[in-house]
């Protein structure tokens, strides 16, 4: 991680950010407005994935 990199928790995102985030293309690119959100450029998002076991 750069040094001085802002890090957030995907789960205290708002929820929009949150959705603009999960359906982000699988080249990573993804358009979310930074005056609404908490995210800029250069940020570090913690998220891991969920399994379900059935």
């Amino acid at each position: 991680m750069p040094p001085g990199a802002r890090v957030h928790h995907f789960d205290e995102l708002s929820e929009r950010t949150q959705h603009a985030l999960a359906s982000a293309s699988p080249a990573g690119r993804l358009d979310i407005d930074t005056t609404t959100s908490r995210l800029s450029r250069g940020d570090i998002v913690v998220f891991t994935d969920y399994v379900r076991v059935q």
